[in-house]
């Protein structure tokens, strides 16, 4: 019974109870996702139970005094946070490893001078057809939507303060802002940054001609 509750639990939090194992005995119980090293450990008897939970590169977090009730609920919230973890690709490692994402050159090469009148009504354009395509496109609540919007307003008026090379940077730093609190799935990230790269590259010495998803293509 107290296995097969646990077992559900942790398929009711989305993951594969076969990439997990479960240790137990009279003083503790685990449950370690093996993938990732993600674990939730539980220990100390009912009434004043003490669980520790992992999950991925975080800090452990303790949690005390609570019943058994509700040991299933704080189980499957771990299983989620888990899942999500494994399935958030790690942007970090994508961006730094990837200088290119939006320029085709070096980073380092990029001269920080300021973007012309023209380049900045370029930017306006594109992150609008950005913020369209979205819309079309996901299924994002409203409240993502806005959020979206506010953000992408933000960086196009940044265009008209900073050089292009620290512009550069704020839009990875919004990007990863935005997948990191959750605001929108990670595919609509990766469908911006794909999108910023063909239509605005260009801008930051990344030659050929600026494309769009679905939009018009060169001629071979």
């Amino acid at each position: 019974m107290f296995r097969n509750a646990i077992y559900d639990a942790v398929v009711e939090g989305g993951l594969d109870a076969r990439d997990c194992t479960f240790d137990h005995d009279d003083a503790r119980a685990q449950i370690t996702h093996v993938p990732s090293g993600s674990y939730f450990l539980l220990e100390g008897q009912a009434g004043n139970y003490t669980a520790t939970t992992v999950v991925g590169e975080y800090l452990p977090s303790t949690v005390q005094a609570f019943m058994w009730s509700t040991v299933e609920d704080k189980v499957e919230r771990w299983a989620r946070e888990v899942k999500r973890d494994v399935e958030t690709p790690d942007l970090w490692a994508e961006l730094q490893g990837d200088r290119e994402i939006l320029t085709g050159t070096r980073y380092e090469d990029v001269e920080n001078t300021p973007f012309t009148p023209d380049e900045q009504a370029e930017i306006a354009e594109q992150l609008r057809e950005i913020k369209e395509y979205v819309k079309k496109t996901y299924s994002l609540s409203d409240e993502q939507m806005l959020s979206l919007e506010a953000k992408l307003e933000d960086i196009q008026a940044a265009a008209g303060r900073i050089g292009r090379k620290d512009w550069q940077l704020l839009f990875y730093g919004v990007m990863l802002t935005v997948i990191v609190g959750g605001l929108v799935p990670p595919e609509v990230v990766q469908a911006i940054l794909t999108m910023a790269l063909h239509g605005l590259g260009h801008l930051f010495g990344h030659g050929g001609t600026p494309l769009l998803p679905g939009g018009p293509q060169p001629a071979v």
